[in-house]
């Protein structure tokens, strides 16, 4: 009987498991096809073929489904970021260069790809959300330790790296958005080629070597 009982009991864990994955998914599913405004519990329900009923016990509400699908997408959020195991010594100033360097080259690889979270920045600018608002005040949060980290670099510097990252950040995010619905082209860049992608991360690089060697050259 304590056997059964623990069989009965796993099956029900895989069930639960299998369950919330199917809801999440269909959460993704939805976005690529309205958007955000698409997000409504029937319809999550209906797209991951379960019971309404079971998204308010596993999840509470349908707000924590959704905040559940972006921390698991958003490319800040998902992989958790070690910030300072980059500058953990003994990492050269080359090396952190190439870290960040690369650490937004795969940004912009991965929001051009990712139909689901251009939509939920897409909300972000246009939509009153508080799921919205946390995960951007999380993404904040998540950014501190790596700007405290970088901060002795810019000692006596008048070169403003907080400044120099939002530019970039945005500006990817900007690019892919308006690249992916209206086709733009962009001061004769297509993104929507490898080779204008490659054109962008190049230019990253650079304006990172140039503001880590900024207050070493002479500006007078």
């Amino acid at each position: 009987m304590k056997m059964k009982a623990e069989k009965t009991g796993t099956k029900i864990v895989k069930d639960r498991a299998l369950t919330e994955r199917k809801l999440v998914a269909a959460v993704g599913v939805i976005l690529k096809e309205d958007g955000y405004r698409g997000l409504g519990l029937n319809r999550i329900a209906k797209t991951a073929g379960v019971n309404k009923n079971l998204i308010y016990r596993y999840f509470g509400d349908v707000d924590t489904l959704v905040e559940t699908y972006i921390r698991e997408k958003d490319f800040w959020l998902a992989d958790n970021k070690e910030f300072p195991e980059v500058f953990t010594p003994p990492a050269s100033k080359d090396q952190i260069i190439t870290s960040i360097s690369d650490l937004l080259h795969n940004q912009l690889n991965y929001f051009y790809n990712s139909e689901e979270m251009q939509h939920i920045i897409l909300s972000e600018i246009s939509e009153d959300s508080q799921i919205l608002k946390r995960l951007s005040a999380l993404r904040e949060t998540m950014a501190e330790p790596f700007f405290s980290l970088t901060e002795k670099y810019f000692e006596n510097s008048a070169l403003n790296f907080r400044a120099l990252s939002a530019i970039m950040t945005s500006g990817i995010y900007y690019l892919v958005l308006q690249s992916k619905k209206n086709e733009a082209i962009n001061c004769g860049i297509n993104i929507r080629t490898e080779q204008g992608r490659e054109m962008i991360s190049k230019t990253i690089r650079q304006m990172i070597e140039w503001s880590f060697n900024y207050k070493e050259a002479d500006h007078s």
